[in-house]
C-alpha cells in the first residue's frame, strides 16, 4: 500500500499543496480531480521525489520512501512528452526497462508500440513525429518501466477520443493488476474509464479527505 500523509508544499505566500492525505492499494487507479492551478501537478511531483515537501511523506507499506528519485520505484508521465531528442523512440521506450534478455526487451516494446499506434515510428527521433505520438511514446516508456506506483499527470491531453480511450486501456492492461496508479486530470470521463476511485482537490487541498 502507498500512503501519502499530510502533504504540503508552499511556493512563498502561496501554498500549492495543504495537508494531502490518501492511501492507494497495488491494482488500485486513484483520480485526482481538479481545475488548472488547484495543486495537482504539484502533489504529483512531491510522490515523485521531484518536489521536496515543507510538511509530510509519503509510505510505502508503512516504510519512507528513499530520498533518491531512482530508488522510488514509480514512473511517472508528464504533461509533455519529455523524450530525448539524441535518442531514438525505441530507445527511448527501452530506458529504464528492467533488465531482461535483449530479444525480450525487444519484443515488449514492439508489442506496446503497435497497440498503441506507433509500431512504425520505433526508429525514428521523437522531433521527427508528432506531439500525440510523443505522448503515447512516453506512455509506453512508463508502462515497460514496470515500475509499481505510475504517476500520470494528465498524459492525454490533445489526444483524439479514440487514442485516448486505446491508451488509456493498454495502461490498464499492463499495469491494472501489479502496479497503483495515480492519475491528476481535469476530465471526469477519463477517470470513469480507468474505473478510478475519484478524490477531488481544490485550492492545494482534497475535499474529500480519507479517514
Amino acid at each position: 500500500m502507498w500512503e501519502i500523509r499530510e502533504l504540503s508544499k508552499s511556493y512563498g505566500s502561496v501554498q500549492a499543496v495543504r495537508q494531502v492525505s490518501f492511501r492507494i492499494q497495488e491494482g488500485q487507479t486513484v483520480a485526482v480531480l481538479g481545475e488548472s492551478g488547484c495543486g495537482k501537478s504539484t502533489l504529483l511531483g512531491l510522490i515523485a521525489g521531484l518536489l521536496k515537501p515543507d510538511q509530510g511523506s509519503v509510505v510505502r507499506d508503512g516504510k519512507p520512501l528513499p530520498a533518491r528519485i531512482y530508488q522510488r520505484d514509480i514512473a511517472m508521465v508528464f504533461q509533455e512528452a519529455a523524450l530525448w531528442n539524441h535518442m531514438s523512440v525505441k530507445e527511448n521506450l527501452l530506458f529504464g526497462c528492467p533488465k531482461k534478455g535483449k530479444q525480450e526487451r525487444n519484443r515488449l516494446a514492439e508489442e506496446i508500440a503497435g497497440e498503441l499506434g506507433i509500431g512504425e515510428l520505433l526508429e525514428r527521433r521523437p522531433d521527427e513525429i508528432s506531439g500525440g505520438q510523443a505522448k503515447r511514446a512516453a506512455a509506453a516508456r512508463a508502462i515497460l518501466s514496470q515500475r509499481s506506483l505510475l504517476l500520470l499527470d494528465e498524459p492525454f491531453t490533445n489526444l483524439d477520443p479514440e487514442m485516448k480511450s486505446r491508451t488509456i486501456q493498454t495502461v490498464k492492461k499492463h499495469c491494472g493488476e501489479h502496479c497503483a496508479i495515480l492519475l491528476v486530470t481535469h476530465d471526469i470521463a477519463e477517470a470513469e474509464e480507468f474505473g478510478a476511485r475519484i478524490l477531488r482537490m481544490k485550492n492545494g487541498e482534497l475535499e474529500d479527505r480519507e479517514e
